[in-house]
């Protein structure tokens, strides 16, 4: 069963008793879509103390009700949630390494007024970030390298989109360098773009070699696993020191 409990009116502050069904995200759902018309930013608390199990109906509806939200990132400000469990912690780690334009975290059950408190803060002014995505010169027409330092935001991946598309619709094969100087995630709004699909299609097609230089240690393991699901593309990491052999290995050079 789904509650609302009360909250300043731009958070959604719910506690989950019991089981949770379909029905009960069906609501949330509706609380969301209201929130999101009256507010420029909503903070949401979720007490998760009570809960003890969830209907497959309320995964369907979660992941309908997620894929909602991911559009609407730039109003939600922050994700306050209520346990004394080990998951939720485990499940909101993992979400700020891939969703970092978040704020997340996990309260124990006697803090749960301090929870709601944080939840409820706004940005006095909006967040200006940088750009996090910067293409670099390459001695190469068919080879493209660019630098990740920041976090990938909506507003830039058009362009850079655009950059990408241009570089595979010129060359029959390509080879790519990703530089990661500091990679702080992205915004997961990104994935409700139609274009970004177009463009990892066609980088499928073409692409040859795929060297990541400075890559974290997690994404490094993630890519030895679904290296070998590409059998045509060949990708290699390379620790920040090994660029020289990054661009070696591409057959090409940084011209800047």
């Amino acid at each position: 069963m789904l509650k609302q409990v009360p909250a300043p009116d731009h958070v959604i502050a719910l506690m989950l008793d019991g089981k949770l069904t379909g029905e009960g995200v069906e609501k949330y759902h509706s609380i969301l879509e209201k929130k999101l018309q009256q507010h420029a930013q909503i903070g949401i608390y979720v007490d998760l103390t009570r809960l003890t199990d969830m209907s497959a109906n309320a995964l369907i509806e979660g992941t309908k009700a997620d894929l909602q939200l991911f559009s609407h990132l730039k109003q939600l400000h922050r994700c306050a949630f209520v346990s004394d469990k080990e998951w939720p912690h485990t499940l909101v780690t993992f979400a700020q390494l891939i969703f970092p334009v978040l704020e997340l975290k996990v309260f124990p059950s006697e803090q749960n007024e301090e929870a709601l408190q944080w939840a409820a803060q706004t940005h006095a002014t909006p967040v200006v970030r940088q750009p996090a995505i910067r293409f670099l010169p390459t001695s190469k027409t068919n080879v493209l390298a660019f630098e990740i330092n920041g976090l990938i935001t909506s507003e830039e991946m058009p362009n850079a989109i655009k950059q990408l598309e241009g570089f595979f619709a010129a060359h029959d094969k390509v080879r790519l360098l990703n530089r990661m100087k500091y990679f702080a995630g992205f915004d997961p709004s990104i994935l409700m773009q139609s274009s970004l699909i177009s463009m990892k299609l066609s980088a499928m097609n073409k692409l040859e070699r795929y060297a990541i230089v400075g890559a974290p240690n997690w994404m490094g393991k993630i890519i030895g696993v679904i290296n070998p699901i590409f059998a045509d593309i060949d990708m290699q990491t390379f620790s920040a020191d090994q660029e020289e052999a990054a661009w070696i290995w591409l057959g090409a050079e940084l011209t800047e």
